[in-house]
């Protein structure tokens, strides 16, 4: 039996797609590994308490209380000794925030590098984080990407990580099992009474949603039909000005911010919703696009290497950056209805090769490599 550690710091659906990567990643591999022992390093601060209980379930599972943050200073000074207390054979890292003196066997998830292309506003904080990463990326044992396009992402700026890099591609955990009554009453609550577009992610810059609102009030200006576009997300901190600027447009009225919803309203607006629409301008794998093709909805998102390999099919693509494209897209896919029906059962389709069960199974499989790795030269 081996002793394996997963940072779960970060669980929750209150840290986005991350959040919901670890709940759905440790609950699957519990449910999978009942060989190994597992341990759980959390931060007593910010947790679900719902999420542990999960957990807590299993005998194999030992919940390890910390106050240390993600991305703090503490991260790095603080969490090796923790981490150190329980002599690990491993020790996952959901993110690329790995603490630069920890010594002991890692495996890692990135995400995405979308900092090393955007760049950080402040000087010193941009310098840390390429620090980390690096660090992370050259001594980690495996990294997995979690779509191709990430994986190539990460040999662009680290040219001899290619040899450890494993492609593990993430499930979709909502289903369409509402009823009529109850998605009517989530959309009354929000005052949706037109057919809507649908975005789901946090409000941050690279997301685009300013040349998106551009898009669809163009779109409302050049057509006769009457929707909404509904964004479905938490603010970021550090963009407040995102809101302010997507609502400078003529048709505002047309734009409903829910902010953060949980899991059940989410539901209901993704089964409620006409397509879902994205013209994000960098992802690692585009979690909401995943979920929004088990509800059978069209996408209609940006022509980038990451949607084009996940999204395949079941999507229309469109520039980013050109607002009139983004709205002649939308006009398309509202006024073809063969079209619409074509990607709508392209995307249910799709939608069948993204699984958990599955993600988990092969993440054991890397664990195990690491392992047996270990075994060898010991």
């Amino acid at each position: 039996m081996a002793k394996i550690g997963i940072d779960i710091r970060m669980l929750g659906k209150r840290h986005g797609g991350i959040g919901r990567y670890i709940f759905e990643l440790v609950s699957n591999l519990l449910l999978l590994d009942k060989q190994n022992e597992y341990f759980l390093f959390y931060n007593y601060k910010t947790a679900d308490e719902s999420d542990l209980a999960v957990f807590s379930n299993y005998k194999n599972a030992n919940l390890i209380k910390t106050g240390i943050g993600h991305y703090s200073l503490a991260e790095q000074l603080r969490l090796p000794k923790v981490l150190n207390k329980y002599d690990l054979d491993l020790m996952h890292f959901p993110n690329f925030n790995v603490p630069i003196f920890y010594k002991k066997p890692f495996a890692i998830t990135v995400h995405d590098l979308v900092h090393h292309k955007l760049g950080g506003g402040n000087p010193i904080h941009f310098l840390a984080y390429k620090k980390v990463v690096g660090s992370a990326i050259r001594k980690a044992k495996k990294i997995i990407a979690v779509s191709r396009a990430a994986g190539e992402e990460i040999i662009k700026y680290f040219s001899s990580a290619g040899s450890k890099i494993e492609v593990i591609y993430e499930g979709s955990s909502l289903k369409a099992d509402l009823s009529e009554n109850q998605v009517t009453e989530v959309k009354r609550n929000f005052f949706l009474d037109k057919p809507y577009f649908l975005f789901v992610g946090v409000l941050e810059r690279k997301k685009n949603l300013v040349n998106l609102s551009r898009g669809f009030d163009r779109f409302l200006s050049l057509s006769n039909f009457k929707m909404d576009l509904v964004i479905a997300g938490k603010a970021d901190s550090h963009y407040p000005e995102i809101r302010h600027h997507a609502m400078d447009i003529k048709h505002k009225n047309n734009l409903v911010f829910t902010g953060f919803v949980e899991d059940l309203d989410l539901t209901a607006l993704y089964q409620g919703a006409f397509a879902y629409v994205s013209a994000s301008m960098h992802e690692g794998y585009g979690l909401p696009g995943v979920e929004a093709m088990g509800f059978k909805l069209p996408l209609v998102v940006s022509d980038t290497p990451v949607f084009n390999e996940i999204y395949d099919d079941a999507a229309i693509y469109f520039d980013p950056e050109d607002v009139e494209d983004i709205a002649k897209k939308l006009n398309f896919i509202a006024k073809d209805r063969l079209y619409y029906e074509r990607l709508q059962a392209a995307s249910l389709k799709r939608s069948r090769l993204f699984d958990w069960k599955t993600t988990a199974k092969q993440t054991l499989g890397l664990y195990i490599e690491c392992l047996n790795d270990k075994m060898l030269k010991s």
